[in-house]
């Protein structure tokens, strides 16, 4: 079952994106997209995400199965903050 949830958009998205995006290839993922939506596969987990004015609404469509919903969320949120700095 897919979920959804936001993480404040980071002031230079586009590094962010760049970063986020030699991460997931560097463990055999995929990350295709731009500064307005994109999609990502990496690890089991594969999703969406769409830009706003002020957040990065992230869509979860597939996780492995013993993955809590949680975990993967606070993983994805962490990524972001550990990338925005």
């Amino acid at each position: 079952m897919s979920f959804s949830f936001k993480v404040d958009k980071p002031k230079d998205l586009r590094k962010i994106l760049e970063n986020l995006k030699k991460e997931i290839e560097k463990h055999k993922g995929s990350f295709a997209g731009d500064e307005k939506k994109g999609s990502i596969s990496s690890s089991g987990v594969k999703g969406t995400y769409a830009v706003t004015d002020d957040a990065i609404e992230i869509t979860i469509t597939e996780k492995p199965f013993l993955w809590p919903e949680f975990a993967v969320k606070n993983f994805i949120t962490d990524t972001f903050k550990k990338n925005s700095v």
